[in-house]
């Protein structure tokens, strides 16, 4: 693979040249700080901007030109990491070495520009049909949060732990925020949006990579400059006693989440030492410590998961159990914590680990979103590029795994008791 950066006045384009894939994939980011008001309205402009436009003033008359363009497939999404909003237009496309049209690689190109900078618009305003039925849609995705235990459970915790945080922010926003949004509102912020967020553009495949760039800065008009700084990290704070919140719930099963803060961490710890103390603590599978204690020795639970929240300073435990067992539960997750910190594990633990990470990099390595994420990260928060994670995964020690795990500390214990078996 042959990485290259094209730099432009007001955006850049990152590609990725590679004969992998028969497919082409292009993704144009708008990142930010996150403005905790606006998440609502800067999701529902993405969806709104994705349904129709001015050249393509329903939805069938999208999905008529992207058959059109040999089944190209195209859809935005908004994501929250950290400080930062990502508003981010994906677009899947045939290799034009398949297409007999020497015009293939223009068209398919120009489409997703024609969609962001030509919104169906008039007299300032969005079109109304197309708005009521994004809001209608965003109101029933806010709505269903209350309907998957998991989500609404990790919702319930950070809103009680970290209430003026953005780490407790929806990125759909508030019903309230969605009510107040109206069409011409929703145009005011397409302007703010695309006038101040940063744009980069990757795309990767096995195309003239030159030629590409030569089409996309034709069809792009981004032409405002941005110079502030982009600050990744949230910073949330430790607490000197761990803040235990429960609450009640209809749901047959009662969710545990215990989060814990990650401490500050030194660049190896965060990008390759923490992989490693979530592959061991729980994230391995029947060979994690907190699943062979919870789920194999005792059979406390239905369901086990972690997830690394860098960015937020946090590192999180959920657990899915009868409510009778949220204490032993607690007590043997703060168990395989403190063996963590202590440096109790095993030959056998630190190896399967150190596999399953070195594994893990010939699965994503062979898939373009994945590669493309991959990228954005490192161009804008000096992530790794994979090709780095596994000389760096070699070095680690269990010594270093230990070490980290003395820097993690207990936040907040939150339970959403269910109804029970």
């Amino acid at each position: 693979m042959k990485y290259k950066k094209y730099e432009m006045d007001t955006y850049n384009i990152y590609t990725i040249k590679t004969d992998k894939f028969k497919n082409c994939h292009m993704e144009i980011t708008f990142y930010d700080n996150i403005e905790k008001e606006c998440l609502g309205i800067r999701n529902f402009l993405v969806d709104m901007l994705c349904h129709s436009s001015k050249n393509y003033p329903k939805r069938k008359d999208i999905v008529i030109k992207l058959e059109e363009l040999y089944q190209s497939f195209f859809y935005g999404v908004s994501s929250k990491v950290g400080n930062m909003i990502f508003s981010t237009f994906s677009y899947d496309f045939l290799n034009p070495k398949f297409v007999k049209d020497k015009n293939y690689l223009k068209n398919v190109l120009k489409f997703p520009f024609e969609i962001i900078e030509n919104p169906n618009v008039s007299d300032e305003e969005f079109d109304g049909r197309s708005f009521e039925i994004i809001k209608k849609r965003i109101l029933a995705d806010i709505d269903s949060i209350k309907e998957n235990p998991t989500n609404y459970a990790f919702r319930r915790a950070l809103l009680s732990v970290e209430p003026d945080s953005v780490t407790s922010a929806s990125v759909l926003g508030t019903k309230e925020e969605i009510l107040n949004i109206t069409p011409e509102s929703l145009y005011q912020y397409y302007q703010t949006f695309f006038n101040n967020s940063f744009c980069n553009i990757y795309i990767i495949g096995d195309l003239d990579m030159d030629e590409v760039v030569k089409v996309i800065e034709a069809s792009f008009h981004n032409n405002c400059i941005k110079n502030h700084q982009i600050l990744p990290f949230v910073e949330n704070k430790k607490r000197r006693k761990a803040l235990i919140t429960k609450e009640e719930s209809n749901f047959g099963q009662t969710n545990l989440i215990l989060g814990f803060h990650l401490g500050d961490l030194t660049n190896m710890e965060l990008f390759y030492t923490l992989r490693m103390f979530d592959e061991i603590l729980c994230n391995g599978g029947l060979n994690a410590k907190i699943y062979k204690y919870l789920r194999e020795e005792n059979q406390l639970c239905y369901s086990v998961s972690s997830i690394v929240s860098k960015y937020d300073h946090y590192y999180y435990v959920y657990v899915g159990l009868n409510d009778k067992n949220v204490e032993l539960a607690i007590k043997l997750i703060k168990k395989a914590i403190h063996e963590m910190a202590k440096g109790i594990i095993s030959d056998e633990e630190f190896d399967f680990a150190k596999k399953q990470l070195l594994n893990s990099l010939q699965v994503v390595v062979d898939n373009q979103a994945s590669l493309i994420n991959n990228y954005t990260f490192h161009t804008i928060v000096k992530t790794p590029l994979y090709s780095e994670y596994k000389q760096e995964y070699q070095k680690i020690t269990k010594k270093d795994v230990m070490a980290l795990g003395k820097k993690l500390k207990l936040n907040f214990i939150y339970t959403l008791k269910g109804k029970g078996e």
